[in-house]
């Protein structure tokens, strides 16, 4: 079993929020997930919270911090799967959160940014953290935005590196897909070409 380390203040000068559901998501998420999304959700949840400061954007950490650490729990279970691993990991943060005493409706905002994180298009009407959230995957899987990154980019990379990243995570999509054909899994790798455009990432470079 991983050990659980505790609850860090800041990552990369970026500030991690301290409530006890917060640090009951940490220790969920490093008793749950493989390294690489391990690694690639505290990323998107910096990456996310850097777009949303610099932005001036009013999101709510103690939201998106448990939103970008179980985003991709659902691909860590596809043979037990019975939707979209996106709709499945979002109904596993919900119980998870509503047990740890989170209110039911904050539950639901972390859900729909689950939920939309793989959807093609998310405005500020489904709520900031799933624009900030789907931003953020984006950046770290596609390297879209990779320039809005440069001043922290070196920072969190030196404390969660991408490593073996890409050829895990296509590998979960094709997982995947072979389970649930016409999943935004199915669009993303067939339809818009997720390999491809991850393999002429600046994260590449």
């Amino acid at each position: 079993m991983k050990s659980e380390p505790e609850l860090p203040r800041a990552i990369a000068g970026i500030d991690v929020p301290q409530d006890a559901i917060s640090a009951a998501t940490w220790a969920w998420a490093h008793r749950r997930l493989p390294d690489y999304l391990l690694a690639h959700s505290v990323r998107a949840y910096l990456w996310g919270a850097i777009l949303g400061r610099d932005e001036g954007l009013a999101f709510e950490a103690p939201i998106l911090w448990p939103a970008a650490l179980m985003h991709d729990v659902g691909l860590t279970r596809i043979p037990r799967n019975t939707r979209c691993f996106e709709y499945q990991g979002a109904e596993v943060a919900r119980r998870f959160l509503v047990g740890e005493g989170m209110p039911a409706l904050d539950a639901s905002r972390v859900g729909i940014a689950i939920e939309l994180h793989m959807a093609p298009s998310v405005s500020i009407d489904d709520g900031v953290e799933s624009v900030l959230l789907d931003r953020a995957t984006g950046i770290d899987v596609l390297g879209t935005e990779f320039d809005r990154i440069s001043v922290v980019r070196a920072a969190v990379m030196r404390d969660f590196p991408r490593g073996s990243f890409d050829r895990h995570f296509l590998a979960g999509i094709h997982r995947e897909v072979a389970a649930r054909p016409g999943c935004q899994s199915d669009r993303l790798l067939n339809q818009t070409g997720l390999a491809e455009w991850m393999a002429r990432s600046p994260w590449r470079a």
